[in-house]
């Protein structure tokens, strides 16, 4: 945090030494040719340095949050240099030396302008919809894993019942917990309920493998009670996985 408002000074610091010598040398050299075209080029040159000590701010903010740097962070960064680029271009060519018409020298940097704000958006939006379907894949696999975690801990309980039934209860929840090992995470939202309904269901076998443990004597048809909960979640989660390939 500490390095990251050192470099915020640092940028602040080199951002208002470039914007003290472009207003300089734009105030000494270019209003003996043309006022208008010399504001025009005060203006572009101001918008893209300004531009890209925001991007900075916003690169460093965002560098302190991730890992890796993002492709997508990387690619605004290239905009950024190329727009800085062509500007400064623009103005030394096209205003100082060629002394392109006011009119289309103002029309030339507005147009830099414009193309260079919707690569940057298109960039970000991008982004954002990379970032929103991470974060729904790790939501997905995170639900995938708390599902598995929840037969886990079913199975380690049962494995505590001193019934002669215990082994035959421990291999039906082996069973249903092989079938969680090997299924994909759900990413689509519109399989959610069906993520849902899972574990209203594991809820429903918890339950019934710990009524099991505190019964001195449990019911005689706790087997098929017990297969019937086990079925219904592999079917679940055999129509879920089906869904997911289609």
């Amino acid at each position: 945090m500490k390095r990251n408002r050192k470099y915020v000074s640092w940028f602040t610091g080199i951002y208002a030494a470039v914007v003290i010598f472009t207003l300089g040398s734009l105030v000494i050299l270019g209003f003996a040719d043309s006022v208008f075209r010399t504001v025009v080029s005060m203006i572009a040159l101001l918008i893209a340095e300004t531009a890209v000590y925001a991007y900075s701010l916003f690169w460093l903010r965002t560098a302190g949050t991730v890992k890796r740097t993002p492709p997508v962070l990387l690619s605004g960064a290239l905009i950024m240099a190329v727009y800085l680029a062509v500007v400064f271009f623009s103005t030394i060519v096209l205003d100082w030396m060629l002394a392109l018409q006011p009119y289309w020298y103002a029309r030339e940097q507005l147009i830099v302008l414009i193309l260079s704000a919707i690569a940057l958006g298109a960039i970000g939006l991008y982004g954002w919809n990379a970032g929103v379907q991470e974060q729904r894949t790790a939501d997905a696999s995170r639900s995938l894993r708390l599902h598995l975690m929840e037969i886990t801990e079913i199975a380690a309980i049962a494995r505590t019942w001193s019934n002669p039934g215990a082994e035959e209860l421990n291999q039906l929840l082996k069973d249903l917990e092989e079938q969680f090992k090997y299924s994909d995470p759900v990413s689509d939202p519109a399989m959610y309920e069906t993520e849902a309904v899972i574990s209203r269901q594991i809820s429903l076998l918890h339950d019934h493998v710990a009524l099991l443990l505190v019964l001195q004597e449990p019911p005689a048809d706790w087997k098929k009670e017990t297969e019937t909960l086990t079925e219904s979640i592999a079917s679940t989660l055999q129509r879920r996985n089906r869904d997911l390939r289609y």
